[in-house]
């Protein structure tokens, strides 16, 4: 397809950054080093990565392995909560469901490269390997899609009401980490 303007990888680059700083933000509450804020923070991705995974066909098998990494990591710290639950997003879009995942991934490994010591206990789903190739992939498909249409503003609608739900989910946690 020939298309002017900017691609929808552009697109959700620059239409998403206040969400991802919003909930960049709702992570950084957590002071990782700390058992208690580590579970707490693993609690909240597991349970946003839950809500993620119920939409995500697309994405089942690297969301079951995040989820399973994050479980045996809250077992490893002796805290084993429920999932929380919470809604799917208004807007559901594919491309915007995969960009928040893929984009969480490089979070995760620049958040576990700020930590001094990655070696130590329930550290699976922080420093499990991410799958560069399906990013790839994923950037490729929408570098050939128009960032303006009907297509894009549902993958920027979907990706930043996503992002708001792992920002809300991360708040909560935050609140009531014990």
């Amino acid at each position: 397809m020939v298309f002017s303007g900017p691609s929808l990888r552009e697109r959700l680059r620059t239409g998403t950054r206040a969400s991802h700083d919003a909930l960049e933000r709702a992570q950084n509450q957590f002071d990782l080093t700390q058992s208690g804020d580590l579970a707490a923070f693993l609690a909240a991705q597991r349970d946003a990565l839950s809500v993620l995974r119920d939409s995500a066909v697309e994405l089942v098998d690297a969301l079951d392995k995040a989820c399973a990494d994050i479980e045996a990591d809250l077992s490893e710290l002796g805290r084993d909560k429920q999932v929380r639950t919470s809604p799917t997003p208004r807007v559901d879009d594919a491309e915007g469901r995969g960009y928040v995942w893929h984009s969480q991934q490089l979070g995760m490994r620049m958040l576990a490269r700020r930590l001094s010591d990655t070696s130590g206990p329930a550290m699976r789903f922080l420093t499990t390997s991410r799958d560069t190739e399906a990013w790839r992939a994923l950037c490729d498909t929408l570098e050939q899609i128009p960032g303006y249409g009907p297509k894009g503003e549902a993958a920027l609608s979907s990706a930043n009401d996503w992002l708001a739900l792992f920002e809300t989910i991360h708040l909560e946690h935050a609140r009531d980490r014990s």
